[in-house]
Formats: C-alpha cells, structure tokens, sequence
C-alpha cells in the first residue's frame, strides 16, 4: 500500500481528534471530578495511550514505505522531527527522569555536542558492547562528561 496524501491526512486528522478529545475513549474517568492537586493525575496512563497510538501508526507507515520511494521535502521533515521527538522522549525517561538529574546548562550541552564529535569513532564500540542500545549509552556518557567539565 502506497503513502497517499489522503491517507495521510485521514491519519493526521485521527491523531488530532484522539489528542483533542474526538475521541470517546481517550478519558479514562470523565465523569470524576478532579481536584486541583496531581493525585488524581492520569499522565502516566495518558502517554501509554498515546505512545501506543505512535508505535501503530509507526508500525503502519513503515509497512507502507517501499524501499525506491520518494516523499516531498514536507513529509521528509516530518519524519524527521518525529524521529528526533521519540528519541528526546526516550532519552528523557531512561536518563534524566529515573535518574533525576539535572539538566545541561546551555554551555555543557554545547559542550556534549563537540564531546560527541571528537569521539564519534568510539560509537561502533558502544553498539558493539551494547547492542541497540549502544548509542543512547555513548550519549549518556558525552552527557556525564560534559556534565564533569571535560572539554572537546
């Protein structure tokens, strides 16, 4: 099945009514009232609900894709920032959420940015020793370095 522009839109369109609320099943206690405290919070359910929905549209346009395909510079940039979103998310909750620590400052997330050009070649050696999971460790550790004050 080709990626057609309705298509396309006909996924979009569903994205957004699911986010905005078009869809019924989206609140899981709609008729709860909820208190201005986070008690009552529904965050962690929500994100599993909408990271779901992502992995079966992934899943979808990826079976969609054939290999000598060509999309318009639009839908490449697209892709190309859901990429990016997913992977600063992913990030987040494996690094900086269960690890509680603090952010880059501006100067050492430029920093970590030069850190991982200066030992770019050792990324093979992260994926060889961690598999899938070697780049999001080779970041880590240009994170930690920089967070050291280690410079490039």
């Amino acid at each position: 099945m080709k990626l057609t522009e309705n298509l396309l839109r006909t996924i979009i369109k569903e994205e957004i009514d699911e986010m905005c609320g078009a869809d019924p099943m989206q609140s899981m206690d709609m008729d709860h009232e909820h208190e201005d405290d986070h008690e009552d919070d529904h965050e962690g359910s929500m994100a599993k609900r909408q990271m779901f929905k992502t992995y079966e549209y992934a899943a979808d346009v990826y079976n969609m894709i054939e290999e000598g395909d060509e999309f318009p510079a639009w839908i490449q940039s697209k892709m190309t920032k859901i990429a990016d979103y997913i992977g600063a998310v992913k990030h987040y909750l494996e690094y900086d959420h269960i690890m509680g620590e603090r952010q880059l400052t501006n100067t050492e997330s430029d920093e970590k940015e030069k850190l991982a050009k200066k030992y770019k070649p050792a990324m093979d050696s992260f994926k060889d020793q961690y598999g899938e999971e070697g780049e999001s460790v080779y970041y880590a550790t240009m994170t930690k370095k920089a967070k050291q004050g280690e410079k490039a």
